[in-house]
């Protein structure tokens, strides 16, 4: 109905005017919209295709829950009734809840992956002048655009590996990968910085990220080790406080 609309509008107008288009030319016009209109047909069931990919990992995550809680709810049950050795049914529960743990950071990490593969940012094109890039990945940072700002830093640093803004790159690479709760890609950015930028100002913030993400991650020890470094390496830093504070802390958690 509205592409007839269009066509009899096109028809007024060339008998009200001079210099109409022709009968084919009306035709070529039904055409292309008839190829507009299959184009969105086509790209409404791909969108259809990603929701019902998105529903299904729920769907699973869903069904995990349950497995996990089921096999929780038996342990406890089993402790309480002193059906077996008490040790032996908290080990297993601690045992379910730190697999669960994994688990679950998995599938958080592929739906995440999933919803940005969908999203229109996925296709971005990055600028091609240095200073556009780099101002372009910070503000896809700050705009919490993840996914386009870590493309965005890693072709800085590709491009641009001498520049003075690419460990500072390395870095904002590291904080979208933190919030995308990625931390093992943050561990490996922090090793380049350390590797290859040392000397430069983002080191000792690096160390303080490194941190956070072991802490993430249940490692009490790499994350002792990471604000020790950064106290040995860099004793002038402004992070320092903040280390020594968090070093105290974490010493006495991690004791427990």
């Amino acid at each position: 109905m509205r592409k007839l609309f269009m066509i009899v509008s096109l028809l007024l107008v060339c008998a009200m005017g001079t210099g109409c288009v022709s009968h084919y030319r009306a035709q070529e016009i039904e055409e292309k919209i008839m190829v507009l209109e299959e184009k969105v047909a086509q790209l409404s069931e791909q969108q259809s295709q990603t929701r019902q990919k998105h529903e299904a990992m729920f769907e699973h995550i869903s069904k995990e829950l349950k497995r996990f809680n089921d096999e929780v709810l038996n342990s406890i049950d089993g402790i309480r009734k002193g059906s077996a050795d008490d040790s032996v049914n908290i080990l297993s529960l601690q045992e379910l809840v730190q697999n669960m743990r994994g688990e679950m950071s998995e599938l958080k990490f592929k739906l995440s992956q999933a919803k940005a593969a969908s999203s229109p940012s996925a296709e971005v094109e990055l600028p091609k002048d240095k200073n556009e890039l780099y101002m372009f990945a910070e503000e896809r940072l700050r705009e919490k655009k993840y996914r386009v700002a870590i493309a965005a830093f890693s072709r800085f640093i590709q491009d641009h590996p001498s520049d003075i803004r690419a460990d500072n790159s390395l870095y904002g690479m590291a904080e979208a990968y933190f919030q995308q709760t990625r931390y093992e890609e943050v561990v490996k950015v922090a090793e380049r910085v350390l590797r290859e930028y040392a000397d430069g100002g983002e080191a000792d913030k690096m160390l303080m990220l490194l941190y956070e993400s072991y802490v993430a991650m249940d490692d009490c020890g790499k994350a002792i080790d990471a604000l020790n470094f950064l106290l040995k390496k860099y004793p002038r830093s402004n992070q320092t406080r903040t280390a020594k504070q968090r070093l105290r802390a974490l010493e006495k958690r991690c004791k427990r």
